[in-house]
């Protein structure tokens, strides 16, 4: 019984290799994932750094709204100062966030307070937090409550 097994010494000299054009795709095909992959992370990270940014808007909005409703307001006795020029500023911050040299965010509040009616008398109290994002624009976060006033 006889076996034919191939002879190697007999292939031709580039019968087993890639060709240019296989390795040029290869090599663009690794680029292109490449690329997306560093695109896609870059992205994710301005994502998150924009929803940092705004979660402290917010966070700020938040607290000028906690001093406003802990103000005195007994319309019945004529005591009030919620109403007070002090509250109702235009208070200009830095956002609450971890910072380093130079990427410190302000944030603008604007707080508004309306007497929306007087019997029953209720307050609406408003505050919109307004904040740049890296030269991309200026958002606004806006936070409203109603508010009744202190009991006697």
């Amino acid at each position: 019984m006889k076996f034919d097994l191939p002879d190697r010494r007999q292939r031709a000299a580039g019968e087993g290799a890639f060709t240019l054009i296989e390795v040029v795709m290869a090599a663009a095909i690794a680029a292109l994932i490449c690329t997306a992959v560093i695109e896609c992370y870059a992205m994710g990270s301005r994502k998150s750094q924009y929803a940092a940014c705004s979660l402290a808007a917010n966070m700020q909005a938040i607290k000028k709204i906690e001093q406003v409703i802990f103000a005195q307001w007994v319309p019945s006795y004529g005591t009030t100062n919620i109403f007070n020029p002090a509250l109702t500023n235009i208070d200009t911050e830095n956002l609450e966030m971890p910072v380093a040299n130079t990427n410190v965010i302000t944030c603008t509040n604007y707080t508004s307070v309306n007497l929306l009616s007087t019997n029953p008398p209720y307050l609406m109290i408003r505050v919109d937090c307004v904040w740049g994002f890296n030269g991309l624009g200026t958002f606004t976060n806006t936070v409203a409550v109603l508010r009744g006033p202190n009991i006697q």
